[in-house]
């Protein structure tokens, strides 16, 4: 229920708000005048309406009754909601532990394999370069319901490189960046046709 000083701070402020909107009319004799007229009056219909608006609600009981209501079930609902949001942050903390140390044993193994591969290549037995081993993940389609909902693991194959010279020509792609600051600064690259297109700029 609102208290008598909590209307009457909530009604000043609204007074505080309407009275910054008031101004002398007079005779309108510009452009400038109609528009700021129009301006003005509808600035004082909104400034009504929400006045009324507040009005209504201090004023209706059924308005002051969904209030303490909704509070009441907020303030029931509200330490299984801090638990789920505690238990979720947990969740995506560890996440990104167990991808970090996917990726750390990941690289660990890749080094492992350049290391074998290197002293191969030294003693003359070149041998093809062992593939990467696979990293421990998830099992995919195993389905963990929470509070939050249903949680499933979904496959997502990334690419992780092991030797750049051996990825084929059609999977290489040009640094488009050093390409456009070749460009800029008139350098000519082989293989590339420096264009100028033109592009629209608006100022104010």
């Amino acid at each position: 229920m609102e208290t008598a000083s909590t209307i009457e701070t909530q009604v000043q402020v609204l007074e505080q708000e309407t009275s910054a909107l008031m101004f002398d009319v007079h005779p309108i004799e510009t452009v400038e005048d109609r528009q700021r007229y129009h301006e003005a009056r509808i600035s004082a219909a909104d400034q009504v309406k929400r006045v009324e608006k507040v009005e209504g609600e201090i004023c209706d009981p059924m308005y002051q009754h969904w209030k303490r209501v909704k509070a009441m079930f907020t303030k029931a609902k509200a330490p299984a909601v801090a638990l789920i949001e505690a238990i979720d942050r947990e969740l995506r903390a560890d996440r990104v532990k167990q991808q970090v140390a996917v990726a750390a044993e990941q690289a660990r193994q890749n080094k492992l394999a350049e290391k074998r591969f290197e002293r191969q290549q030294a003693s003359g037995k070149g041998t093809p370069l062992p593939a990467p081993v696979a990293p421990i993940v998830q099992d995919t389609g195993k389905k963990v319901t929470t509070e939050a909902g249903a949680v499933t693991w979904v496959d997502n194959f990334v690419p992780h490189i092991v030797d750049e010279k051996a990825i084929p020509r059609e999977y290489l792609m040009p640094d488009m960046a050093k390409l456009k600051a070749a460009c800029k600064a008139s350098i000519e690259v082989p293989g590339v046709l420096r264009v100028n297109e033109p592009f629209q700029r608006i100022t104010r």
